[in-house]
């Protein structure tokens, strides 16, 4: 009798190792744009290495059905098969759930699933205009297939139920607790002193490589274990050395020879147009290095402006971008500080200074604000006017899943600003290039992600040269200051990690009659301290802020933060840093001496966060 329970137990968990590992080829199957790249010792490093996790994540599915084994001296077999065969459909379910949701949010936020985007679950706005019907029903076919096929699996194994029917003898449920107790060997993935953790998987230089040899639900679970996002990730050193580090690192070394990017006019001060482009990296900007043709008008502009080359963003989600460049308050790891509007209080916000100096403040927006506590954002920076997709035709906003395309949202800002009194500080936040990329244009052919997202760019930049014709032709053009970037870039075109520099350059052009010449500058700089440079090129003193500082300073860096990690990048090189397994993956030639600063950084940062 104990060996035909062992048996049978040990058949259901074969079962969920075999789930696991079919859903493991599903995604690089899902994901073949990235996994044709690999070799094909990687393929099979994937699954030979990830079966360490597969087995403790089976192992933990295997828990419950063993432990009931042990009362089955008390609860009869058909009790027992109701429960294991219950058990078996609800987990099968969830987890076909996750699953659909790791395939879908991986191309767009490069990491596997975490608790993280429970987030977004609160946030209707963004799901509404992110989620499509089509991804709908995939995700619904690709659940009801998982869970059907091996339900059906399930019932082929076990015709009669898992639990054998006959008299169960005293001896047996002591040793069907033992057993149970065994599991925690596997559980924690063998007898070393460490337990399981993402290190036992890696193998690889590859991001990707290695997160696809982990298991999804291993993953998430071991997030939503760690879900207290109020403390502190980063705790690399005792807190006194870490603030020593951090003064250190953050001495005010601004260059004494600051370049001279505006000419300002005495008694008359410049009006100043902010334009944030949705996630348009350099990658597609051929004057910035990326694919030919898609931004005629960028580099248009780019050629008649002063360009900054090596401008990074902090993070790579719109929340952690926008606090960047209107706060100065940089990405965090696993949250974004507008998710907390009470910390962001005491933070100096960029129009905040344009209304010291009764300049007119405005913001524009196609979408609904409430996106991600976007309005709280804005309500907190004191903007005097505020115009989002409330405030046109309600038939232009139904025109996309985000709302307003961005022709119009410039069209109407454009009309509005012939009509202020000067000077005045407008901000512009376009939306048609996120996703779903369901734009009124047709320039870039294909139904690709990859073909979408850049035919959405083309469109953005064919909206934002109108504008800019426009502003030309006024006679504002004269004493206007026109500022275009992006609030963060993205893992395409060229498909690069979520950890690679390059995901993270974005434009900063500075354009308009102001500005002092036509420069191209290359010093590596970073979006948190656009607003400290933008406060002292307009001569005016910059409140004290923990962590921006100015453009021009004798070391320069970029700091970018992502669930996985954060990158430092330094004319030195680049220095990768991963969080889940506490050590750099990649350094700068020469092992670089002075890599506890960031590390200080990031420890600093977040314990102020906590604390704020």
């Amino acid at each position: 009798m104990l060996a035909k329970q062992i048996i049978r137990l040990l058949k259901y968990f074969l079962l969920w190792l075999f789930f696991f590992i079919a859903v493991k080829a599903l995604f690089l199957l899902y994901n073949f744009s990235t996994a044709r790249e690999l070799t094909t010792m990687e393929v099979w490093g994937i699954f030979r290495h990830g079966l360490i996790m597969d087995i403790s994540t089976a192992s933990y599915l295997l828990l419950f059905p063993a432990l009931l084994f042990a009362f089955r001296i008390i609860i009869p077999a058909r009790v027992i098969n109701w429960i294991v065969y219950l058990y078996t459909v609800l987990i099968l379910f969830s987890v076909s759930m996750l699953q659909a949701l790791d395939l879908g949010l991986f191309p767009h936020w490069g990491t596997r699933l975490s608790v993280a985007f429970i987030g977004y679950l609160n946030d209707p706005v963004s799901l509404k205009a992110t989620v499509t019907v089509s991804d709908l029903l995939w995700a619904f076919l690709l659940i009801v297939l998982l869970t059907a096929g091996f339900l059906f699996l399930y019932r082929k194994i076990f015709p009669a139920g898992i639990a054998p029917e006959g008299r169960n003898r005293w001896y047996l449920p002591p040793l069907h607790l033992l057993l149970a107790a065994t599991l925690i060997i596997p559980i924690r993935g063998g007898f070393d002193t460490s337990p399981l953790n993402h290190s036992s998987v890696a193998f690889s230089s590859k991001l990707f490589v290695n997160q696809a040899a982990t298991n999804f639900l291993w993953n998430f679970f071991k997030s939503f274990l760690k879900r207290d996002l109020l403390t502190n990730p980063c705790t690399y050193f005792p807190k006194a050395e870490s603030e020593v580090l951090f003064a250190k690192f953050m001495q005010h070394d601004t260059a004494a020879a600051q370049p001279k990017l505006i000419q300002l006019q005495p008694g008359r001060m410049p009006n100043v147009v902010l334009v944030i482009l949705e996630s348009i990296p350099n990658k597609a900007i051929a004057s910035l290095g990326g694919l030919k043709g898609v931004t005629p008008n960028l580099d248009e502009l780019i050629e008649s402006s002063t360009v900054f080359t090596h401008f990074h963003a902090s993070g790579n989600r719109s929340d952690r971008g926008m606090t960047a460049l209107l706060a100065g308050y940089p990405s965090l790891l696993g949250t974004s500080i507008v998710l907390h509007p009470e910390k962001m209080r005491s933070l100096p916000l960029l129009p905040q200074y344009f209304n010291r100096h009764r300049y007119h403040t405005s913001f524009y927006y196609g979408g609904d604000i409430n996106f991600y506590n976007l309005r709280t954002l804005v309500l907190q920076s004191e903007y005097r006017e505020i115009i989002s997709k409330e405030h046109f035709p309600a038939e232009l906003g139904r025109m996309t899943k985000w709302g307003v395309p961005d022709g119009y949202l410039f069209e109407r800002a454009a009309n509005d600003l012939q009509q202020l009194t000067a000077p005045f500080m407008q901000t512009i936040y376009t939306l048609s290039s996120h996703h779903p990329f369901d734009v009124p244009f047709s320039k870039i052919p294909g139904k690709s992600q990859e073909a979408m997202f850049l035919n959405s760019i083309a469109y953005t930049d064919s909206c934002l040269g109108v504008f800019v014709r426009q502003l030309q032709k006024s006679p504002l053009w004269d004493n206007t200051l026109l500022l275009v970037t992006s609030d963060h870039g993205a893992l395409e075109p060229g498909s690069t990690t979520i950890t690679h520099p390059a995901t993270y350059r974005i434009p900063l052009i500075w354009a308009g009659g102001v500005i002092d010449s036509i420069q191209r500058i290359n010093a590596i700089t970073q979006q948190i301290d656009l607003g400290t440079t933008l406060i002292h090129q307009l001569g005016w003193k910059s409140d004290d802020t923990p962590f921006a500082r100015d453009f021009f300073s004798k070391k320069p860096y970029a700091l970018y933060m992502h669930n996985e990690g954060w990158g430092y990048v330094t004319p030195e090189g680049v220095a990768l840093f991963n969080q889940t397994t506490n050590r750099f993956t990649e350094t700068p030639a020469g092992n670089y001496p002075e890599l506890n600063y960031p590390k200080a950084y990031l420890q600093v940062l977040h314990e102020d966060f906590v604390t704020r």
